[in-house]
């Protein structure tokens, strides 16, 4: 696996231990693992604790953290309970799109854009 590319990255303070959720998405709201697309606003690129700083994947191609298998290349992603990335469903907000196949709870490249997450109509 090919590693990241370049990306829009930021940096924040993280409220609290995300040491074992490296790639996996953050909320803007409080700080903690998103629950969905709507609230995420990028991937975990480190692995911080309390109070230290935690570096945020915006926009770009960066790892993630699959919580179903990604079946092919190209699929919509979106984000699922506690920060995992899953293909997206109609009725959800999609994140980015899978760059490679990945099963379930490995780590896959995708292309990813949090600044204008878009609702799904229909699954593609």
């Amino acid at each position: 696996m090919a590693g990241q590319n370049f990306g829009f990255t930021y940096t924040d303070q993280a409220k609290t231990d995300l040491s074992s959720y490296q790639y996996h998405a953050i909320a803007l709201n409080d700080g903690e693992l998103a629950a969905n697309g709507y609230e995420a606003c990028g991937i975990i690129l480190n692995k911080p604790k309390n109070k230290e700083h935690v570096e945020i994947g915006a926009i770009g191609v960066f790892k993630y953290r699959a919580g179903l298998a990604v079946s092919s290349e190209g699929m919509h992603l979106q984000v699922a309970a506690n920060g995992y990335f899953t293909p997206a469903a109609s009725g959800y907000y999609f994140v980015g799109k899978a760059l490679e196949t990945v099963t379930s709870g490995s780590i896959g490249r995708g292309l990813f854009n949090f600044a204008q997450s878009i609702y799904m109509t229909t699954s593609r």
